[in-house]
């Protein structure tokens, strides 16, 4: 009750206001100052975030299609996840005036930890307890259970189960 109870003070505060296209888990959602939600494109596109999910400041969440933030998952603060690209044609006139496109959605597993300043590009699921290091650029798909950095990001360690510890 106390969390709903903030949750409004904040919307109201800060003139919160959400698309009906972005879905938010009413149960434990934690959503910081300045983060950003912005759904283009036609009805189906949506942002799915669901219960025990933590995003950060300034975060920053952009789709034409679709954004699903698994349970539990965690997003720092300076976080950008978008599915958009646009023309980069010199013929075309100016990049912001030419028509803006998706590549495809993103999708983020139960329990995915996305360190400060990390970008994930369009068409990328990571999956359950994917840790993704701080600054990292993520640009293609990772299994669960995977530390991931870097830019481009690449395997760092992987969970083994046998001995519930990170290894390289």
């Amino acid at each position: 009750m106390v969390g709903r109870l903030i949750n409004l003070i904040y919307k109201i505060k800060y003139r919160f206001f959400l698309d009906k296209r972005v879905d938010i888990s009413p149960h434990n959602v934690f959503i910081h100052n300045a983060a950003t939600f912005i759904v283009t494109g036609n009805s189906n596109s949506n942002i799915k975030i669901n219960k025990n999910v933590y995003v950060g400041r300034f975060a920053n969440i952009h789709t034409g299609s679709q954004i699903i933030i698994g349970e539990g998952a965690v997003l720092s603060d300076y976080v950008y996840l978008s599915t958009l690209s646009h023309g980069l044609d010199p013929q075309s006139g100016p990049i912001m005036q030419q028509e803006s496109y998706d590549k495809g959605p993103i999708i983020l597993g139960e329990n995915v930890f996305v360190g400060f300043g990390c970008k994930i590009m369009p068409n990328v699921t990571l999956g359950d307890w994917c840790i993704v290091g701080a600054g990292a650029v993520v640009t293609k798909s990772f299994p669960g259970y995977v530390m991931i950095a870097g830019n481009p990001a690449k395997i760092i360690k992987k969970y083994d189960s046998q001995s519930n510890k990170w290894v390289s």
